[in-house]
């Protein structure tokens, strides 16, 4: 992907970026530029990010790739001549509803929803077996809105991509990986990602630091978890701003 990258900048005619920055699947896109095209970047800011994809970030992209397969809409990813509506977007959608408990964490949900209920048109002979709750009608809303904008089998690789992401794969290990970087580094985290824990960024401070580098570690304070990097815009506005005035050429 970021070779890719590489080839349109060429076209473009841009030989160094002032800043490479990204969250999550952007970030380790940062720090593949950094590690593998240290002379085309200034300066580097990876956010709610990691050096490689950890068992439990893989666990829980493998279960959206599972329900994905299942879908027997789906046919093996040859589905572009199916039908309006005939698509694999079931599968997508749990695909997408599995991710969205991940982008969040339990105190935003819990306040937001509790344990309200919003259908209890659908009881099962007294039982309450089909009650549906409100937070089961969000995660509903966002797999559908997904499915409108985005193509499954996109969403296989990518998905794919971020647990197959380890800067040391090829390169012997995380350090030397990371000895390549040259350029200055500003580390985010968000003290509720439980999706990209804050000690993962906090890693690539030390690694970077420990290996020749160097390496800010900020961290946002914020209840919503792996989306607050899209939602607390004045936490990271404010340190990426007085970095990059800092490193300004």
């Amino acid at each position: 992907m970021v070779r890719a990258q590489v080839r349109v900048s060429d076209m473009l005619g841009i030989e160094v970026w002032h800043s490479v920055i990204g969250g999550s699947m952007g970030g380790m896109q940062v720090l593949e530029w950094g590690i593998t095209f240290p002379h085309r970047v200034r300066t580097l800011v990876p956010i709610a990010t990691c050096l490689q994809a950890t068992a439990q970030q893989i666990a829980w992209g493998a279960i959206g790739r599972r329900s994905i397969r299942l879908d027997p809409k789906w046919r093996g990813g040859d589905y572009y001549d199916a039908a309006i509506g005939e698509g694999p977007w079931q599968g997508l959608a749990i695909a997408r509803m599995v991710a969205q408990v991940t982008f969040r964490s339990d105190n935003v949900f819990t306040d937001r929803f509790g344990r309200e209920l919003a259908d209890t048109d659908a009881d099962y002979n007294g039982l309450g077996l089909w009650d549906k709750f409100e937070v089961e009608n969000y995660l509903d809303h966002h797999g559908d809105k997904l499915i409108r904008r985005f193509d499954t089998n996109s969403y296989l690789i990518i998905g794919k991509a971020m647990d197959l992401h380890d800067v040391a794969r090829g390169r012997g290990s995380l350090q030397a990986a990371a000895s390549r970087i040259t350029a200055p580094v500003l580390s985010m985290g968000i003290s509720s990602d439980i999706l990209y824990p804050t000690y993962q960024q906090m890693q690539i401070r030390d690694i970077i630091n420990e290996t020749g580098g160097s390496c800010e570690y900020v961290e946002i304070d914020s209840p919503h978890g792996h989306d607050a990097v899209l939602i607390n815009l004045d936490q990271v506005g404010k340190p990426l701003v007085e970095f990059l005035q800092k490193h300004s050429l």
